[in-house]
């Protein structure tokens, strides 16, 4: 199962998104998934056991985040 098919993916980047824009130090957000499951982890938090990265959220501006995927693709949302 690809990280986009899972029942979770929509509602881990909202809540990616939702963490980086309440940030006051505009910390990033980094969404990972481990073929199973969704996770959202904090800054240096240890990444879960065999999981990549999906994407990472950080704050752009006061109401902008920025979702940044593999291959320079990037989404701006406004959580």
């Amino acid at each position: 199962m690809k990280a986009e098919e899972h029942p979770a993916y929509d509602d881990g980047l909202r809540n990616a998104a939702r963490l980086a824009g309440a940030d006051p130090a505009g910390k990033s957000y980094t969404v990972y998934f481990d073929g199973f499951a969704i996770f959202v982890r904090p800054p240096g938090a240890e990444a879960p056991a065999n999981a990549r990265v999906v994407c990472i959220a950080q704050k752009w501006d006061s109401r902008t985040v920025q979702l940044r995927f593999d291959g320079a693709r990037s989404e701006w949302v406004h959580p």
